[in-house]
């Protein structure tokens, strides 16, 4: 029997039917125009969200909601009666008063919600759910304060906070949805999703859908990879990328790509299937990857495609006067197998037509996040944060994935990443090693004062025991270092010496002054005073320009953390070569 929620439960008072159903969470889009971009890139597009936007499938060639008017019977897909009986409409959203002051005291049972560069729902409600920072930064709720005291200030304007505490993610994600060819997976539970091939963070291909059958939908696949980082809105975020590879529409003079029905194009392969001389072609799509899946990625495999799907519409009298059936993979639109036009996608896209997630669940604990073993976890070669592969292109002419660097992707060039990569393998460990060495000698001239004022030996002795002292110390600190457990458990860990960065250039700073402030050597007559002070001079401005905040100096602003290394290494080259000296010579009044 027909069924009304209104003349129910909206009926006999107990809920507020016309409150309940202005929460865009109910509306799933309805009554809210396309965005600017949806309208520039999907002709199907009638609304930003579900109802009449992105549907189910993270990527194109799915089911789409028909407008009112239809230029032919052929292009209606879904009308609002099988969006909803399709389990489009089983969610119910429920009520709680809002934080953001967008939507408290003026409640119409929405939600808060986030900002996910795949979603465009209620766009003037982005960000108002809460985020990390509104708990953490003010104890709200009895949550800890996060203290980032060890972190310099440029990483805290640039980085969210999921980008160091999800360093890895447990479910195992789509990288690429290619809705072109017909995907022989075992156990995939409906037909079209046979037109939804997935290939996961490692780039081979993935039985999304005969998995979920197999385990279980509440048992996702757990396969730990560690996400993509994404420029966005100004800071750095986890994300998922997917890349599309998918059948569309040109229309003469219209930018917008529409799509041929997704029932279409799954009776072409079927038919092709149980007979090859129905559109044999498609024979000519073959496994160029190994992996049992044929794919697309020749010219003449793009040919064949544009050629059957033409011929399919043509019969079934789909209208296309002034239309033309193209092959878009990422923002590539293929007319042919060597002609493409390209679409303009933003930064943090690997294709404009399919979806980007951030991710901000599975949140790990601070000893667990980016950086807890310092600063080498993100600035070291193979690291995985700025030198991981990042997919370029699903398939190349082989048939396999296209890699290449995330560098790029963050806006940043593979020589700022080796530099910082120099900075924090091999500049720092000079830090830690040349300030132990000049503590070590600073205290063999106390062994060498002492012995000669205290005890009364000559000089020679005096310089023999300080000498002597030294040697002892470094000999022990080369053993120490030989084991990483031991170096650890005796000094301190890498992420503590990091933390201590600033306390530790201070240190430097101060052994360098008071170093080149001592008499000159009589022996040698070496005099190193005014080249240390030159370096105290430009090291202090690059520390200088580190807390600068200006875009325009960006560059410059990266390149002085490396600078004020650099500047303290030659310090302390300055300083324990001063101190070597007066440890082995003499010294003579200034004149």
């Amino acid at each position: 029997m027909p069924y009304s929620p209104r003349q129910t439960c909206g009926a006999t008072d107990c809920h507020d039917y016309d409150l309940i159903t202005e929460g865009f969470h109910f509306t799933q889009g309805k009554g809210e125009a396309p965005t600017a971009t949806q309208q520039e890139r999907l002709a199907w597009a009638t609304s930003p969200g579900n109802y009449g936007g992105s549907w189910c499938s993270p990527a194109p060639l799915y089911r789409y909601l028909s407008p009112k008017d239809n230029e032919s019977a052929r292009t209606i897909d879904m009308t609002s009666y099988t969006f909803l009986t399709a389990g489009c409409g089983d969610c119910h959203p429920a009520g709680s008063s809002a934080a953001d002051a967008r939507l408290r005291g003026k409640e119409v049972h929405q939600f808060a919600k986030g900002d996910d560069p795949g979603g465009f729902v209620r766009g003037d409600l982005d960000d108002s759910v809460r985020a990390c920072d509104d708990c953490h930064a003010t104890g709200d709720l009895g949550a800890p304060i996060a203290r980032h005291a060890w972190l310099p200030p440029l990483h805290l304007d640039e980085l969210a906070c999921q980008t160091c505490h999800i360093p890895e993610r447990a479910v195992k994600a789509a990288l690429v949805q290619a809705s072109d060819v017909f995907n022989p997976g075992a156990r995939i539970p409906t037909k079209g999703k046979h037109l939804w091939t997935f290939y996961g963070p490692d780039g081979a291909w993935w039985n999304h859908y005969g998995e979920l059958e197999l385990m279980g939908y509440d048992d996702k696949p757990t396969d730990p990879y560690r996400p993509e980082y994404a420029r966005y809105k100004g800071k750095i975020f986890p994300v998922n990328r997917i890349h599309s590879a998918w059948l569309g529409i040109e229309i003469e003079g219209q930018p917008a790509l529409m799509q041929p029905r997704m029932g279409d194009i799954y009776k072409m392969w079927d038919a092709h299937q149980k007979d090859p001389g129905r559109y044999p072609r498609l024979a000519e799509i073959v496994d160029d990857g190994g992996d049992g899946v044929p794919e697309i990625n020749r010219p003449a495999e793009i040919e064949a495609l544009i050629a059957s799907v033409t011929e399919v519409l043509r019969a079934i009298s789909y209208p296309m006067d002034g239309k033309r059936v193209v092959w878009v993979s990422d923002d590539r639109v293929y007319a042919s197998g060597t002609e493409y036009r390209t679409v303009d996608a933003e930064p943090w896209e690997a294709s404009p037509f399919a979806n980007v997630h951030k991710y901000s669940h599975d949140v790990y604990p601070a000893r667990a996040a980016l950086g807890a073993g310092g600063c080498t976890d993100c600035y070291a070669h193979n690291a995985g944060f700025f030198d991981r592969p990042i997919l370029e292109r699903a398939f190349g002419e082989d048939g396999r994935p296209v890699w290449t660097s995330g560098a790029g992707l963050l806006g940043f060039s593979e020589a700022q990443v080796r530099l910082g990569a120099f900075r924090e393998a091999c500049l720092k460990p000079a830090i830690y090693g040349l300030l132990a060495l000049a503590i070590s000698l600073a205290a063999g001239l106390g062994v060498r004062s002492w012995t000669t004022g205290v005890m009364g030996w000559i000089a020679t002795w005096g310089r023999r025991a300080g000498v002597l002292f030294v040697l002892a110390v470094v000999g022990m600190g080369a053993i120490v270092c030989s084991s990483p457990g031991l170096a650890e458990y005796a000094a301190l860990s890498h992420f503590t010496l990091d933390a201590l960065h600033f306390p530790v250039a201070a240190v430097v700073l101060l052994l360098g002054a008071l170093s080149s402030t001592a008499p000159d050597d009589r022996r040698t007559g070496v005099s190193l005073r005014w080249v240390g002070f030159a370096v105290i001079a430009a090291t202090s401005a690059c520390g200088g320009l580190m807390l600068v905040k200006v875009e325009a100096l960006a560059s410059l602003v990266r390149f002085a953390y490396t600078g004020f290394d650099i500047g303290l290494v030659a310090l302390l080259v300055v300083t324990v070569v001063q101190l070597a000296l007066r440890l082995l010579g003499g010294t003579r009044k200034r004149s």
